[in-house]
Formats: C-alpha cells, sequence, structure tokens
C-alpha cells in the first residue's frame, strides 16, 4: 500500500499508493497516488468525530483479506489533494477500511449491518481524530 523511500518508518513518505483488488468489503478500486505531507500514524482503531453524510461518531478499523476477512492496523496521513488541498486520509489493509458507529456494540464483520466498507476516506485536516493505541 506505500512506497517509502526512507529506512527510518517515522520519516515521511513521499508516496501512498492506494491499489484494492475486487474484494466484498470495499469492491473494486483502480490505483490512486498521493504525495504524502507528513508522517503516518498506525492504530487499531481511530475515531472519527463525523464523516461525510453522518453526523455521529464512527470507529475505523483496517480490513485485511485474512481469514476471510478481519480487522487490521488503520492509519492516517496528510496528503495532498488536487481538488481539496491538503487533507487527511484514513486507510487500512489490502481490501481497504471498515467503518461502524461508535455507539455500535456490533463486531467486526462483513454481516455487520451497521458498518460499511470504503477503499480510504478524505477529511479536512482539521478534523480532529481519536487514535485508539493498542
Amino acid at each position: 500500500m506505500q512506497a517509502d523511500n526512507s529506512a527510518d518508518k517515522q520519516t515521511f513518505v513521499d508516496q501512498l499508493m492506494i491499489d484494492l483488488e475486487e474484494n466484498e468489503n470495499s469492491g473494486y478500486f483502480p490505483i490512486q497516488i498521493f504525495e504524502t505531507q507528513g508522517k503516518s500514524r498506525s492504530v487499531e482503531i481511530i475515531t472519527v468525530p463525523n464523516i461525510p453524510e453522518s453526523d455521529a461518531p464512527h470507529d475505523v478499523v483496517g480490513w485485511c483479506s485474512d481469514d476471510g476477512g478481519s480487522a487490521c492496523d488503520v492509519t492516517a496521513v496528510a496528503v495532498g489533494d488536487s481538488g481539496l488541498g491538503q487533507v487527511r486520509m484514513i486507510y487500512g489493509g489490502d481490501h481497504g477500511i471498515r467503518l461502524r458507529p461508535s455507539s455500535s456494540d456490533s463486531i467486526w464483520s462483513l454481516d455487520a449491518t451497521d458498518q460499511f466498507g470504503e477503499p480510504y476516506i478524505l477529511l479536512p485536516i482539521s478534523v480532529d481524530l481519536i487514535f485508539h493505541e493498542k
């Protein structure tokens, strides 16, 4: 998912490539390349105060193909977007990310009716994320 031109994982990544094959979580998504503009941060769960088309907080995890689909680390990083300028991207595993309302008690699953998958999401840089460390 990322091309890192440095030996130190804490330094800036020059480019981020999102390349998702067809999958049950987020469907097919053609290759997209973004220029990163800051350090990335990976954690178990990120809570977003409000996502596009919803005023409710949502928890976000990465979604990986292992074991038929499971939650994995999710990452946030500032990127440049030609239409929006600098934004914060949240991306995850080889099958994208999975979101659910923070108030939900459902387990992470493709079968959960209150959850949905996306390849990634872009948010205004001003959005305050809550990072849940392991």
